[in-house]
């Protein structure tokens, strides 16, 4: 979506509403309903708001109803500023499905030159293969069509001239040639600034929700559940909080443990998780809406996303290691972050040979054996993948 457009007015909906919030659910699924529930009191509470980039606003609040505090983070796009935009993002930034967590998607961005500055999670998927269980466009290129199960899943997505539009596959056979980015959407939560979902569970859950303005302005909402500290809420709750929040339209997304908020705020390096996944960490999930800026990261910002994405190490020594020529020393590697393996080695082949000898969680083990002469020197290092290599210590043939 490209600011400089104009503003996202036009609602593509034709033939649609018979779908809207009842969406056919598999079976077991925690989405399902299981009785009503009344609204009555409710407020809002606002905890922060901060400009992550012009045109892009993170506001962070709680909202109350009928007693169930839930907790939220929020993202709100100007589409008549083009110094901001948003993208759907696959697994490593590619275009195969897969499963990731939203902050590696964003981080594998930024590491190709995109100056990601937030993400959110995006649509329902298989959580074996990661196979999304909708359409994906991607840059004006079609990235993963309907899912051949035979989900006649909605979708949500925004044309080169940078309208919102939705519907069904129907719709989307007739507006595919205009669309820059898409995915799947499981249901439609408000039309017209009404609540149209027609799902009468009460069964509170992690949610994730996309939303349009009578102004233009889309906006993403992440709203925690499933803690003490923060209930979640029902699909016709999380509509009416949309609508509360000013949308003319919403849809809602993947929730339970894959909502995910993710974000780097202004003068930081390093994208961080906003919100308290209900996992107790980050889900692994087919695809993400990432915010990103027209220019290009900073230095620090890349060398922080490839740190996050493939860690960095620390050995048990950074002292110089003197070691009996025909014998061996054992050093202890840490992976810091990441989930990359790392390799040890020497800069002084005909000295010494590194030989890796197995782990235990994130701690690596290398034997460096001294096989030169008395006196012979070199450098260990450590490399992960897209890193330089980073020097651990001095060891010497005793």
């Amino acid at each position: 979506m490209n600011g400089k457009q104009k503003c996202l007015a036009v609602l593509l909906a034709a033939g649609f509403l018979a779908v809207q919030c009842a969406a056919p659910l598999p079976a077991g699924s925690p989405l399902a309903p299981v009785s009503a529930s009344a609204f009555t009191a409710w407020s809002i509470q606002e905890i922060s708001s901060v400009e992550l980039a012009p045109g892009l606003t993170q506001r962070q609040f709680s909202y109350t109803i009928n007693g169930n505090t839930t907790q939220c983070f929020e993202y709100s796009l100007d589409p008549k500023d083009d110094r901001v935009s948003l993208r759907v993002t696959m697994p490593g930034d590619g275009t195969d499905y897969g499963l990731d967590t939203v902050r590696d998607m964003a981080n594998s961005a930024i590491v190709n030159g995109k100056d990601v500055v937030a993400a959110v999670n995006g649509d329902m998927y298989n959580m074996s293969t990661g196979e999304p269980w909708g359409v994906v466009y991607q840059d004006g290129k079609l990235v993963h069509n309907y899912n051949a199960a035979g989900r006649n899943w909605l979708f949500v997505g925004f044309t080169k001239d940078g309208e919102l539009v939705y519907g069904d596959q129907s719709v989307y056979e007739q507006t595919w040639p205009q669309l820059d980015q898409a995915l799947g959407l499981h249901s439609v939560l408000a039309e017209g600034g009404r609540n149209v979902c027609t799902d009468t569970s009460s069964t509170r859950a992690p949610r994730t929700a996309v939303g349009l303005r009578a102004d233009g302005t889309v906006f993403f909402l992440v709203a925690d559940g499933r803690q003490s500290s923060s209930g979640g809420l029902s699909l016709s709750e999380l509509a009416d909080l949309m609508i509360k929040e000013g949308a003319q339209w919403a849809g809602n997304l993947d929730g339970g443990g894959g909502s995910t908020a993710v974000s780097r705020l202004p003068g930081e390096t390093k994208l961080t998780v906003r919100n308290s996944p209900s996992d107790g960490s980050e889900r692994n999930v087919a695809n993400s809406i990432v915010f990103l800026t027209s220019g290009s990261p900073s230095s620090q910002v890349v060398q922080a996303a490839k740190e996050s994405l493939y860690g960095t190490v620390k050995s048990d020594t950074t002292l110089p290691v003197t070691i009996r020529q025909g014998e061996s020393y054992q050093f202890r590697m840490t992976l810091v972050e990441g989930s990359n393996p790392p390799v040890c080695y020497t800069d002084n082949t005909s000295a010494f040979t590194v030989t890796y000898t197995g782990n235990q969680g994130r701690d690596y083990f290398y034997k460096v054996t001294a096989t030169g002469a008395p006196g012979a020197s070199g450098e260990i290092y450590t490399k992960v993948p897209n890193m330089e290599g980073v020097r651990q210590c001095t060891v010497v043939v005793g």
